[in-house]
Order: C-alpha cells, then structure tokens, then sequence
C-alpha cells in the first residue's frame, strides 16, 4: 500500500511541474455529485435497496492533466456511501462509509475516433487504479447497532458463527483499506472554452471481500465487491480563455500535418513577397513618367529642326545655324582657336559690350582655348578598339580636363558611308562609349563632365574612308 501511495504522488508531482509545451493550457477540475449503488454478496430486492441507497449522495472531484487532445492523467476523489438491506440469513442494513482516490489514464473517444471532429460533445472513458478506505457500521432491521457477541447458525457446517468481523482479539472490526481499480464512461458538453458539463458512469471494482463488515457476507478474500455510480459534473478548464485548452482543439492543430505547415509558411511567405513586389510595382510604375521623359531626353531619334543632331525634345536651341558644333543640350559650342592671352577667354582681336546687368555676353563666358594639338581619334573599319595614337590624344584631353575643373566634354562618334543608318547610329554610339570610359576608367574624369553622342555615319565621301571613322571633342564650361 505505500507503494502505491508513493507512486501516485510521484505521479501527481511529475504531472504538476509538467511543461505547457505548444501553448496550449492542460489543466482542469471537475466536481462530481450523484448516487452509487454497492453489488456486493446481499440478496438484493431491488425496491428495497434502491431507496435505501438515495439516502447519502456520492460526491468527489477529479483534476484532470491533458497530455493530447486524446488522452491525459487525472487524479480524483470520492466519498462513496454504501447502503444496503439484508434479510437472510440475519435481517439488517449495510452502512459503510468507503473513500477512495485514483490514478487514471483518460481516453477521449470523439477525439481518437474523429480527430478533426469540431463537435461540442465529447465521449470519454478512464481507467485507474487506486486505494480506498472504509468504515463499517452495521444495524438491525430495527435501527439497533449489532454487537461483537451476536452470532448466526451456519446450517452449511452446522456452526454458531459471530455476524461481525472480528479481529484477533475479538473485538468489532471498525476499518478497511481495499486496492481499487476504477472504469468510466462520460458524455460531455462544451459550451464554452472554459467550462463544459456532463455525466459519469463508475463501475469500481475493489480487491476486498468485506465491504459490507459482515462474516457471513464475506467470500474468504474472493474480489466480487464492486460499487456502481452515476454522477453529475461540471468541468472547468484552467487557462482556455487565454491560450486553447487541449480538450477544446482539433488533432491537426496540436500536430499539424508537417507538409500543412510547411504550405502555410510558405504561403505566409508568398503573402509578403507578394505585397513587396505589388510596392515596388506602385513604384514602378510612378517612375515609368519619368523613365520616359529621360528616355526622349537622351534619345538621338525624333524630330530635330535644325538639324543640329540634337532633339527638339532636349534642344534649347531651336536655331543653331547649319554646320555649329552643339553640346548635349544644343547650346552652341565655341571651338574657334582662341588664345589665353584675352581676358576672361575672350578671343583675340574680338571685343565684347557688357548687358545691361553689367555681365559679359554668354558668348563671351562660354569662349574655349583649345589647343591645335588635340586632333581626332580614329578607328579601324567596324572597330571600336583604341590604338596607341587615339590613347595619346585622349590622355591630352584628361590632362586639359584636370587642370580647369570647370570644363566638360562631349565625346561625338561618327561612322563612313558603308553600311546602313540603324548599325552605324549603334557603332558610331559604341565609339564615343569607348572613348568616355577610357576618360573615366583610366584617367578618373568625372562621369557628369563627359557626354557621349552617336552621330550615324558621315555623307561624304561616299566609301570607306577612315578621317570619317573618328570621334571629335567639344569642349564647354560648366
């Protein structure tokens, strides 16, 4: 019997420190209240005993520890009164007063059967084993206490037997303890996540032949005393409002199928991605306007009327005389050979008014020096490359770029007459590409002072001819 007791407990502490694993609560307690009826070695008369029974009610707890929404362990307690009348062969009643606890194993059928069920009813069942312990109080039919000395004619073996259990030194037996192993059935209703209603049946077997107290009904240590009980519960589960109560979930929700949660991961994933690509679509798609309008800007298409090769989209020029070198924006360039003796970059022999503001004329500030030896840089037939003369001349034009800051450069491509418009506009761009990111990559001029324009091939002559397969270089100030 200790160790069972010390088993239980054991039991009971591991259940009590035991992790809330998954966020799910576990815990619930149940008060009982009903009536029990004792099967035990009477000659029972059915209209008498059931009255005789209702007289004392059953009531007891249990507290119940979920493990899975199928099964879990529980601990409970009853008060069990056994009431029962005898008339053969001594007429008298039964009054024994049995308390028992157990440990039990507790199965939820709806949820076993039916794991993804969503129903409010539930169908449970238990099995345990336990102890009990019991008290003995036996009368006369005539409510008399039946004494030590009372005896009965065994006609069996022709004897004077004593109707009370006795012990070793004949005094009244007043106590027992039995091992009890308990079966129940319950249906169950869950009106809410907290609390929920039902009703048990017991059927508790106990390994005692006496429960009654009396030597005449007892079967010589045979285990054919049981109590047989129906109550009525209500549940309250500890923790179902705040995070799901075991009881209350479904089966995939406690272990969700691993290929389901990998599909709402990824779906969770999809969701997000979705909304960055639909915000950089919204993005997009306030930038497209703008994209376009940089697009005309520097394209080398579209209406240009005065044929300066610039666009009319970006001209700020609309009247450039025919045959004047044009920067990026079609403002016209100064690249007559000027001498850095006139002040302020004015050309020798030329002489300017100042406006009205007192400023010099935009000519006058825009005027360039640039050096005879600069020439052009020329290309092989369809080529691109750079040979030793044009890495010369390029090297002179960063040397000059680096000593005034101040100026930029437009880098101006051109093809022969051989070929069509479409590739040679592509080549003639490729070339000034070339040359901007010799500037830029080996010499460290900055990208925004160097411009590169396509200009197509070059009318006349009308063959290959290589003083056409050149780039030219426009200087400006910034």
């Amino acid at each position: 019997m200790k160790r069972l007791l010390l088993f239980v407990f054991t039991f009971s502490f591991c259940l009590t420190v035991s992790p809330q694993s998954k966020g799910f609560s576990r815990w619930s307690f149940t008060p009982e209240y009903g009536y029990n009826l004792f099967n035990g070695d009477i000659n029972q008369n059915l209209f008498n005993i059931i009255p005789a029974s209702l007289n004392d009610i059953t009531y007891g707890a249990t507290v119940e520890c979920a493990l899975t929404p199928v099964w879990g362990l529980s601990v409970d307690g009853y008060y069990l009164p056994l009431r029962a009348q005898n008339s053969n062969p001594v007429g008298m009643f039964i009054n024994t007063n049995l308390y028992t606890s157990d440990l039990n194993a507790t199965l939820n059928f709806t949820r076993w059967i039916f794991p993804q069920s969503k129903s409010k009813i539930y169908f449970n069942g238990s099995v345990g084993i336990g102890c009990a312990y019991y008290t003995y109080d036996l009368k006369y039919l005539d409510g008399t206490a039946v004494p030590a000395g009372d005896t009965y004619f065994d006609a069996k073996y022709n004897l004077l037997r004593p109707i009370r259990l006795l012990d070793a030194t004949a005094n009244p037996v007043k106590t027992g303890l039995a091992i009890s192993v308990p079966v129940t059935f319950s249906a169950e209703y869950n009106f809410s996540k907290p609390v929920s209603v039902g009703a048990k049946f017991h059927y508790r077997a106990y390994a005692k032949d006496d429960l009654e107290g009396a030597t005449y009904l007892n079967s010589n240590g045979v285990t054919n005393d049981y109590v047989v009980a129906g109550t009525l519960f209500l549940r309250y589960k500890f923790g179902a409002i705040k995070k799901d109560h075991l009881r209350n979930v479904k089966m995939e929700d406690y272990a969700p199928d691993k290929g389901l949660v990998l599909a709402k991961e990824l779906e969770s994933k999809l969701n997000k991605l979705t909304a960055r690509v639909d915000t950089i679509g919204n993005k997009v798609d306030s930038l497209m306007p703008r994209v376009a309008r940089l697009e005309n800007m520097l394209s080398t298409d579209g209406p240009d009327a005065d044929g300066d090769g610039v666009p009319d989209v970006r001209d700020k020029d609309m009247n450039t005389p025919a045959n004047t070198p044009v920067d990026f924006w079609g403002k016209t360039f100064i690249v007559n050979n000027y001498s850095t003796a006139g002040s302020n970059n004015i050309p020798l022999g030329a002489s300017y008014s100042n406006d009205a503001n007192g400023n010099k004329p935009a000519s006058a500030r825009k005027a360039i020096y640039i050096p005879d030896d600069v020439p052009a840089v020329y290309f092989d037939f369809d080529q691109i490359d750079l040979d030793d003369a044009a890495l010369i001349t390029i090297s002179k034009i960063a040397s000059k770029m680096k000593a005034d800051p101040t100026l930029y450069v437009e880098v101006r491509g051109y093809c022969d007459y051989s070929g069509n418009n479409p590739y040679n506009n592509l080549l003639s761009q490729r070339r000034s590409d070339r040359v901007k990111a010799e500037l830029m990559k080996v010499w460290g001029i900055s990208f925004d002072h160097v411009i590169s324009n396509g200009k197509g091939k070059v009318i006349e002559p009308r063959t290959k001819y290589k003083p056409n397969r050149r780039c030219d270089f426009f200087f400006g100030r910034l």
